[in-house]
């Protein structure tokens, strides 16, 4: 099994609030169906959500207010509607692709998942369909609610689900140090990575929020590999254990 994470910034055009990136979601329906094994897939949320829950601070939780209450709505409307809009691609390129709901699925507690419903993304998958999940804001037992990185999400479900690999799909080649792709990284070499990255932070946190989750696989032995969703051919490549963008074990 895999676990895919088609990143917000490669689906979406991230300096454009609402608008998404259909070349990139068409490179990833195209290799989707060239893949011959289990799939999980996960979806940043990219232009679409990141605004409303940076404008409404949905990572604070409720603060008893209807603004903040309010925020969480246009949120979760704006993550459904990008989540809609991927489907449908991979929908017309043929792929049994079904919409799970993370917030229907994770509850936290202080940000962290504490709580997962197995069943349905397990029968999803013993009847040949891909679930498709993406970052979201569920119930947190602390705050009231969370913003949930997709992140999170891929590298807790690849535990689970003893994925052979988690593979990021992104809109940079790898991981990038002055210019040029770190083609491997060791799990223990991740720390030594935060001076050399200039991160530009999003409402999940950024690279280095996602560094700090693909360590957590050390311990379950999966891999990370982190490649480009620009092509047509970097996500089949990773798949197929090539050398290509920035491979993470």
């Amino acid at each position: 099994m895999l676990v895919i994470k088609a990143g917000g910034s490669a689906i979406t055009y991230k300096s454009r609030p609402y608008t998404a990136n259909k070349e990139a979601m068409r490179n990833l329906a195209t290799q989707l169906a060239g893949l011959d094994e289990q799939v999980i897939l996960i979806h940043g949320v990219g232009s679409f959500a990141h605004p409303p829950a940076k404008q409404y601070r949905i990572d604070l939780g409720s603060d008893g207010t209807h603004e903040r209450i309010y925020g969480l709505a246009v949120t979760h409307f704006r993550a459904g509607e990008l989540a809609q809009m991927l489907i449908g691609v991979l929908i017309d390129a043929g792929l049994a692709t079904l919409y799970c709901r993370a917030s229907s699925l994770f509850v936290t507690r202080q940000r962290r998942i504490a709580t997962f419903y197995r069943e349905p993304v397990e029968r999803y998958l013993d009847l040949g369909l891909i679930p498709v999940l993406h970052g979201d804001g569920p119930v947190d037992r602390g705050q009231g609610f969370c913003v949930l990185s997709g992140d999170q999400i891929a590298v807790d479900l690849a535990r689970r689900f003893r994925a052979r690999k988690v593979i990021f799909c992104m809109d940079v080649p790898g991981i990038l140090r002055e210019g040029r792709v770190i083609d491997h990284l060791r799990f223990g070499q991740i720390d030594d990575l935060y001076r050399h990255i200039a991160d530009n932070h999003d409402a999940s946190g950024g690279l280095m929020a996602k560094l700090l989750e693909i360590r957590t696989l050390q311990p379950a032995g999966i891999p990370a590999q982190l490649v480009t969703l620009q092509n047509d051919t970097d996500l089949v490549a990773a798949a197929r254990n090539q050398t290509i963008g920035t491979l993470i074990d």
